[in-house]
C-alpha cells in the first residue's frame, strides 16, 4: 500500500514538474528513507511475532514456563502480556489437576471397597488393590474380559451383568458385600463403574445387637409371667399347706390362682408363637387369589369399608400370607382407637402392580414411631411384641414387593405394592 502511494505521489509529481531535478532529488531522498524505517519497523515486529510463536509452541507443548522476551517486544506487548497471564492460569490449573489425581489415585488404591471400571464391550480399564485382592489374589486383570475375570464368582457375575444393587454374599456366607452398579458416559462411550463394599464388620455388629435387644425383650416378657405365676403358685401351696382335713381349702380361691396362672401361661405362648411365627415365615406358594372370598373373611373378624372394584385380573400370591398380613394390619387400626366405618380398604390394580392401600381414621403416628415402625421388636404397646409390622414388610419383600406408611389425615395410611408373578413356582427361602 506504502508502494502504491510512493508510486501515484511520483506519478502526480511528474506531471506538475517533470524537469524538477532538485524536487526529484528530495523526493527520492524522502522515499528511501521511508523504505529503510519501515524495513527496520517490520524487522523488530518480526522479532515479535517470532517470539510469540516460541511461547504459544511452548504452550502446545505443555510447557508453561516459557514467556517471551520482554526486551524486544513493543507492538505485541499487551498481546505477550495476555499470553504470560494464560501460562500462569493453565498452570495454576495443572498443579490443581494434578493435586486432585494424586488425590483421587491415593483413594483408590487405600480404598476397602473393590472398584472395577470397565468400557461398553465389558473389558476391565482399571481396578484397584482391592478389587485384585478380592477377586485374583493380588494379580491384576486390567485389560481382560470382566466375565471371564468372574467365571469362578457365579452369583457376583449374575449381579454384575443385571446391573443388580444391594447384598450379595462372596466366598461363604459369613461375607457379606454391598454392590452398585453405575453406568457412565466417558469421551462420548459408554463405562460402568462396580463397586462392591465390605459389609461383613456392620452385618456381625447388628446382628449382635439384634440378639442382645432380641433377648432382653424376651427376657423381660418371661420376667413379667414368670414372677406373678411364681407368686400364685407360692400363694397356692401356702394355702394348701394351711388348709387341714377339718378345715378343707378354699377352692374357690385355687380356682382363681391356677385360672391367673393359665392366663399368664397363654399369654407368654402366644408371645413366644409370636416369634416363632416370624423366624419360621415359609417361602410364599402363589395361588390364584379369590378376593371376593378374601374379604368376606377379613370382614368377619374386623369391621372396615371396601371402597372400589375388586381386581378382575388374575393375581397370584400366597393366599395364606396375605390374609395374616391384612389381619396384622388391620388389628393394628382397630387397636390405634380406628372406627370400622373409618377404616377403608383400596385395591387397585396396574399392568405390572396390585396396589392395596389401607386407610384408618386413627391419628396417625408421631414422626419417631413411623421412622422405626418396621425395626424388628420396636414397639410403643404395652404388652407389644413388636413383630407385627415386621411379619408384614417381610412378607412384602418374600412377593418382591414393598410396604409403605404415610401419615395421612385422618389417621394412617399403609400401602401395599405387589409385581405381577407370572411363575407361580414357590421362591427360594
Amino acid at each position: 500500500m506504502i508502494t502504491l502511494l510512493l508510486a501515484g505521489f511520483a506519478g502526480l509529481l511528474w506531471q506538475l514538474a517533470p524537469q524538477s531535478y532538485a524536487l526529484w532529488g528530495s523526493y527520492g531522498g524522502l522515499t528511501l528513507a521511508l523504505v529503510l524505517l519501515l524495513g527496520r519497523y517490520l524487522q523488530q515486529l518480526d522479532q515479535e511475532v517470532l517470539a510469540l510463536n516460541l511461547q504459544a509452541d511452548s504452550l502446545r507443548d505443555q510447557s508453561f514456563n516459557l514467556a517471551a522476551n520482554s526486551e524486544i517486544l513493543g507492538e505485541l506487548k499487551p498481546l505477550a502480556n495476555a499470553l504470560n497471564d494464560m501460562s500462569a492460569e493453565l498452570m495454576r490449573q495443572r498443579a490443581t489437576l494434578y493435586q486432585r489425581e494424586l488425590l483421587l489415585d491415593t483413594v483408590l488404591q487405600t480404598s476397602p471397597s473393590a472398584l472395577i471400571l470397565t468400557d461398553e464391550g465389558g473389558r476391565v480399564l482399571l481396578s484397584n488393590p482391592a478389587a485384585r485382592h478380592l477377586l485374583c489374589q493380588g494379580r491384576k486383570f486390567d485389560g481382560s474380559l470382566l466375565s471371564k475375570v468372574l467365571a469362578d464368582w457365579p452369583e457376583l457375575l449374575q449381579a454384575c451383568q443385571r446391573a443388580q444393587q444391594g447384598l450379595i454374599h462372596l466366598g461363604d456366607a459369613q461375607s457379606v458385600w454391598h454392590i452398585s452398579v453405575s453406568p457412565f458416559r466417558l469421551n462420548q462411550r459408554q463405562h460402568w463403574l462396580y463397586q462392591l463394599k465390605p459389609m461383613t464388620r456392620e452385618f456381625k455388629q447388628e446382628e449382635v445387637k439384634a440378639w442382645k435387644k432380641l433377648i432382653r425383650v424376651i427376657g423381660h416378657e418371661l420376667n413379667n409371667s414368670l414372677a406373678p405365676m411364681s407368686s400364685l403358685a407360692f400363694s397356692g401351696a401356702r394355702l394348701l399347706s394351711q388348709s387341714s382335713a377339718a378345715e378343707p381349702p378354699d377352692n374357690q380361691q385355687l380356682v382363681q390362682i391356677f385360672a391367673h396362672i393359665g392366663e399368664r401361661c397363654q399369654q407368654l405362648n402366644g408371645f413366644l408363637q409370636g416369634y416363632l411365627n416370624f423366624a419360621k415365615l415359609p417361602p410364599p406358594v402363589p395361588s390364584l387369589v379369590n378376593f371376593p372370598k378374601l374379604i368376606n373373611a377379613l370382614q368377619n373378624q374386623y369391621e372396615f369399608e371396601l371402597l372400589g372394584d375388586l381386581p378382575r385380573h388374575a393375581w397370584y400370591l400366597d393366599g395364606a400370607q396375605l390374609t395374616q398380613l391384612l389381619l396384622n394390619l388391620l388389628k393394628n387400626a382397630h387397636e390405634a382407637g380406628a372406627s370400622g366405618s373409618g377404616t377403608t380398604l383400596k385395591l387397585q390394580e396396574f399392568p405390572q402392580q396390585l396396589v392395596l392401600e389401607l386407610q384408618d381414621d386413627g391419628g396417625g403416628v408421631s414422626a419417631e414411631v413411623l421412622q422405626h415402625a418396621l425395626v424388628p421388636f420396636y414397639t410403643t404397646k404395652v404388652q407389644g411384641s413388636g413383630i407385627g409390622l415386621t411379619l408384614c414388610s417381610d412378607i412384602m419383600e418374600s412377593h418382591g414387593g414393598s410396604l409403605q406408611l404415610l401419615n395421612q389425615p385422618p389417621g394412617l395410611l399403609v400401602r401395599l405394592i405387589f409385581p405381577r408373578i407370572t411363575d407361580t413356582t414357590p421362591s427360594q427361602p
